[in-house]
């Protein structure tokens, strides 16, 4: 199934940047589309990174500063961790944030397209979701689909330099 969509503002992208683009343009008055990969907003650091890393960071910091107290002459015992229950309240503040998020699109009227953005012409984006595809006519793009993961890419101060990242 095809849908076709005309926006003003097109933001191809949810992270940090995307969002608050997103958001901004709403808060001026534009008719505006979000493009995310994802089910939810947020990009790669909500959704699995920098926010999920940071939460099970959290907990073994707890536990290290419980090990610490033993010092004071406070002792806990040896910690007893359940994974399954840490994962769980993981994707409870995942779930709380991006819900946030969501809210935050809908009270401002942004509309949420989920699936690959692709440009096919100067004022065309195709996205491929779940759903099928959606076609959007746009005035103005916003890109901000972050940074391309090379895992095997190693960044330089240098090759930074080279690439424009300074």
């Amino acid at each position: 199934m095809s849908t076709e969509i005309k926006t003003q503002v097109v933001v191809l992208g949810a992270g940090p940047a995307g969002y608050s683009a997103a958001f901004r343009c709403a808060d001026l008055g534009l008719e505006t589309v979000i493009v995310e990969r994802y089910n939810t907003l947020g990009g790669v650091c909500l959704n699995v990174g920098c926010i999920p890393s940071k939460a099970l960071l959290h907990v073994a910091k707890v536990i290290e500063e419980a090990k610490a107290l033993a010092e004071h002459g406070i002792v806990f015992g040896e910690p007893k961790t359940d994974i399954d229950k840490i994962r769980t309240w993981k994707e409870k503040v995942i779930t709380q944030l991006t819900g946030g998020l969501a809210g935050m699109a809908k009270g401002r009227k942004v509309k949420v397209v989920n699936g690959l953005g692709k440009f096919t012409g100067a004022n065309t984006l195709e996205v491929e979701g779940e759903n099928g595809k959606t076609v959007i006519n746009f005035d103005n793009a916003i890109i901000a689909a972050g940074f391309p993961s090379d895992p095997t890419a190693v960044y330089s101060a240098r090759r930074s330099a080279r690439l424009g990242l300074h």
